[in-house]
C-alpha cells in the first residue's frame, strides 16, 4: 500500500511554533515571515480536518492534543537529524582494482597513511592477474600496467618500475663479493604474469640470454618471489615493489647497479562515476606516496 506523503514543511512550523511558544519566535527560527507561518498552521488545520490551537485575541495556544502530537514529531525530527548524521560521516568504500603483486608489496603496506589523512573513505581492495579483464568487474579505481586502458577514463601516472636482480640477502652477500660472473650456473625463478623483464636486465647486464640459463616458470611473480626467498635461485624484480622485503632484510640486490627500466604503473578513474571526487583523492594520495617512497621518506 503506498504511504501518503507527508506534509514536511507544515509539520516543522507546527514544531517550531509549539516549541518556541509563539508564531514570532518560530518565523525568526525558520526564516519566514509571521504571515507564512500563520499560513502553513492554518493549511496543516485544514490537511487534518481539526483546530490545533485555540485562538485568543491572536496568540495561538496548542490543545493538549496538539502538544502530545508536536512530541512524536519533534522526537521523528530528532531521530532524523541523527540518522542523517550518521550517513553523512559514515565510511564510504572505494573499489581499487590493481595487480596483485602491487597491492600485496606496495598499496596494503601504506594504505594507513591514507586512512590517516582520509578517515571518511574505506579502500577495498580486489586483485586482479595480468590478462585479466577489468571490464568484468565493478571497481571506481583501477591500477593497470604497462600500455594497459580503459576507454576515456581520466589516467595518472602513480610509479616507474626499475627492474634488478634480486635474491636472499646471505646469496646476494656471496654473489655481490664474487662479481657478475658467479651468477653463471643459476636458476633464475620466472614468472609468466612479468614476460620480457628478466630477458631486458640480462641484456643490460651484457649476460647470455635466459634460454642459457637453469629456469623455473611460475604462474605469477609473488609465487617466483616465494620461491627464491625459499633459497630456489635469483630473480629479476622491480625494486620499488620489493622494498618491504629488502628493508626487512629477506631479499637484496647483489648487483643494484644494474638495472633496466620496467612498466609504468597507471591509475584510472572515471570522471562522470559519482565517485569520482573521492577517487581523485586517492589517485592524488597515490603519487604523492609513489614520490614520498621515491625518496625514500
Amino acid at each position: 500500500m503506498a504511504r501518503k506523503p507527508l506534509p514536511l514543511k507544515m509539520l516543522q512550523t507546527l514544531e517550531a511554533v509549539v516549541r518556541l511558544d509563539g508564531v514570532s519566535s518560530a518565523a525568526r527560527e525558520l526564516g519566514v515571515t509571521h504571515g507564512a507561518v500563520s499560513r502553513q498552521i492554518a493549511a496543516l488545520e485544514e490537511w487534518l480536518g481539526r483546530a490545533l490551537f485555540e485562538r485568543d485575541r491572536g496568540r495561538l495556544r496548542p490543545l493538549d492534543e496538539t502538544r502530545e502530537f508536536v512530541a512524536v514529531i519533534t522526537d521523528g525530527f530528532e531521530r532524523m537529524d541523527a540518522a542523517m548524521g550518521r550517513v553523512a560521516t559514515a565510511r564510504r568504500r572505494l573499489k581499487v582494482f590493481a595487480h596483485a603483486t602491487f597491492a600485496m608489496h606496495w598499496l596494503v603496506p601504506r594504505l594507513e597513511q591514507f586512512y590517516a589523512l582520509h578517515p571518511d573513505v574505506d579502500v577495498h581492495v580486489q586483485t586482479r592477474q595480468t590478462g585479466e579483464d577489468p571490464a568484468l568487474a565493478f571497481f571506481d579505481v583501477a591500477i593497470m600496467r604497462g600500455s594497459e586502458q580503459i576507454g576515456n577514463w581520466e589516467s595518472s601516472s602513480v610509479l616507474q618500475e626499475t627492474l634488478t636482480l634480486l635474491t636472499t640477502r646471505r646469496h646476494a652477500d656471496t654473489l655481490a663479493a664474487r662479481g657478475v660472473a658467479a651468477l653463471l650456473g643459476e636458476t633464475f625463478a620466472v614468472s609468466d604474469t612479468r614476460p620480457g623483464e628478466t630477458e631486458r636486465w640480462l641484456e643490460v647486464a651484457r649476460l647470455p640470454p635466459l634460454q642459457k640459463w637453469r629456469v623455473r616458470r611460475f604462474g605469477h611473480f609473488h609465487t617466483a618471489l616465494m620461491a627464491i626467498l625459499n633459497g630456489q635461485g635469483v630473480a629479476v624484480g622491480p625494486i620499488e615493489l620489493t622494498m618491504g622485503k629488502t628493508a626487512e632484510g629477506a631479499l637484496a640486490a647483489p648487483f643494484p647497479q644494474i638495472v633496466a627500466p620496467g612498466p609504468r604503473h597507471v591509475a584510472f578513474i572515471d570522471p562522470h562515476s559519482e565517485s569520482y571526487p573521492m577517487a581523485k583523492r586517492f589517485v592524488l594520495w597515490l603519487a604523492e606516496a609513489a614520490n614520498a617512497a621515491e625518496r625514500g621518506v
